[in-house]
């Protein structure tokens, strides 16, 4: 009950207004760079996917292994579990303010990956190291703020990009199989200490590969879906966008409207699952051998575009356009579960469960990397050991013991490393502008 009300406090009006609004800003001062110079952010980025792979040191990762890195942490259960979560408690209107919180966010994310990749430090064996805590410290000259942007990010890693993870993917094969949470647990913890210690190059190797099988798969299912249903997308997008601005009071306050509760959800959920402004992507980012801020901050843009615009709207349309809300259920699993088995029959659970499973393992393991590289800021690189035993300990926690109270805990302990990162944003905004315009004009893009 305390929880619950900390979470309205932390998550009310004025927070969402300052996530829409550093969006906004940057959106502002950069011309809308998302819309205008769509073309050259999206060559230099998805057009760049099947070039040929260079070699690299030992040490180095490509800045698109970084993004599937980067993707791999925010595609998780709330690409499926968070969006439904988001339609049955905001309405439908829930997905339109998915959508603002992404077109702006692609800005947010854009600024972050810039500044990480300007500020980050490389170390004696040749590796990089970035993110929020870097720039905060040496751009923002505030150590202390770094401090508590770390301390939220090692508890969110353990939490979020951990327990909640492994807790669903507990549910699904006890559903599918009846397994026991333990045996998951047991299962997800062995992989998760095989793959994390193997460091960033074995991440990598993982979400090199995991990240575009389960994203094709899953664009196939719902695509599927939505075009057995393609009579209702039309009227489905104009209930999404009436009821986003529906004022109507629930409970005979403003706060209590339809459009707030949509706007609320909508953006949370939004944020919760493509983490721009969070600030853990910069970190991963940071880890890349692109050495261009402007270029590495295109796929900051590209992440939120694929996280949110095509999988999150993938999620939202199979559940509206399939009527999946019309039921007594409190599991939100079994709305997204039911929206494709209405047109694929049980079949369709496969295009849930499976990349279900994939998106919670492969944010486990980038977690885990944002998890280390704040502890290593704190404390020094010979206490990441210490956080790589934790990490498969916490997955095996979370398989077996009821996470409802975490979930509320978590988007309140976003906030905690939200907060830090997007004030250093906004101060360190002039640095951004004059990168990107030095970039266009050394590269002859007219700005």
């Amino acid at each position: 009950m305390v929880n619950s009300e900390i979470s309205k406090f932390l998550w009310g009006p004025i927070t969402l207004l300052f996530v829409i609004s550093v969006g906004l800003w940057f959106s502002f001062r950069l011309k809308f760079f998302q819309f205008l110079k769509l073309k050259l952010w999206f060559l230099n980025t998805f057009g760049t996917l099947f070039r040929k792979k260079k070699h690299l040191n030992k040490n180095n990762i490509l800045p698109k292994q970084a993004v599937f890195t980067a993707l791999a942490g925010c595609i998780g259960t709330g690409n499926i579990i968070g969006v439904s979560t988001a339609i049955l408690i905001g309405g439908p209107g829930a997905l339109f303010w998915m959508w603002v919180a992404a077109i702006l966010g692609m800005m947010t994310s854009f600024a972050e990956n810039i500044l990480s990749i300007k500020y980050r430090q490389k170390s004696s064996d040749g590796k990089f190291f970035g993110g929020p805590m870097l720039y905060i410290e040496r751009g923002l000259h505030c150590k202390p703020l770094a401090i508590l942007f770390c301390v939220a990010c090692i508890l969110v890693s353990f939490g979020t990009g951990n327990m909640i993870q492994s807790n669903s993917i507990s549910n699904v094969f006890s559903d599918l199989f009846n397994f026991s949470p333990f045996a998951t647990g047991l299962i997800l913890c062995v992989l998760t200490f095989i793959v994390t210690f193997g460091g960033i190059k074995r991440i990598v190797k993982v979400t090199d590969k995991m990240v575009p099988f389960m994203i094709g798969f899953y664009i196939l299912g719902g695509i599927i879906v939505i075009l057995s249903k393609i009579n209702m997308l039309v009227d489905t997008l104009l209930t999404v966008i009436t009821e986003a601005f529906n004022f109507k009071s629930i409970n005979g306050s403003l706060i209590g409207c339809t459009a707030i509760k949509a706007m609320r959800y909508g953006v949370s959920r939004g944020l919760f699952s493509n983490e721009a402004g969070l600030g853990s992507s910069p970190i991963v980012h940071a880890a890349s051998t692109g050495k261009e801020p402007v270029m590495q901050g295109m796929w900051g843009i590209f992440q939120v575009f694929i996280d949110t615009i095509v999988i999150c709207s993938i999620t939202g349309l199979c559940i509206l356009t399939s009527g999946a809300t019309k039921t007594d259920s409190t599991d939100v699993l079994s709305v997204t579960k039911n929206a494709f088995n209405g047109t694929m029959g049980k079949f369709g659970e496969i295009f849930v469960y499976m990349p279900l499973i994939l998106f919670a393992f492969s944010t486990i393991i980038s977690w885990s990397y944002s998890g280390e590289k704040c502890t290593q800021y704190i404390w020094g690189e010979k206490y990441t050991k210490v956080y790589k035993l934790i990490v498969p300990l916490m997955t095996l926690l979370g398989a077996v013991i009821n996470l409802n109270l975490l979930w509320e805990i978590c988007d309140n302990l976003n906030v905690f490393m939200m907060i830090p990162n997007l004030l250093s944003l906004l101060f360190l905004s002039n640095k951004v502008v004059n990168l990107t315009e030095k970039f266009l004009k050394k590269n002859h893009i007219h700005s």
